[in-house]
């Protein structure tokens, strides 16, 4: 699947915690992370693009890593 061939795109992360943007109750409240990659999957119909690594500063300036997958819909 290509980039150019999407409708939509939705990025998971580890490091946030966030609900179903089509108002669905996530599995575990959203709290994990394959639950939510599996439920736009199974649910929504979403393919992944892309899974891998995010790093980001945390509050003393030291990188944070987390897992970060980039779904979408197709056209």
């Amino acid at each position: 699947m290509s980039i150019e061939s999407t409708k939509k795109i939705k990025v998971i992360s580890t490091n946030i915690v966030q609900g179903c943007e089509h108002g669905c109750t996530l599995p575990y409240n959203g709290q994990f992370f394959d639950a939510n990659v599996n439920h736009y999957i199974q649910d929504h119909g979403y393919k992944v693009l892309h899974i891998g690594q995010e790093s980001t500063p945390d509050s003393e300036g030291k990188p944070y890593h987390s897992t970060v997958a980039v779904l979408a819909v197709p056209v």
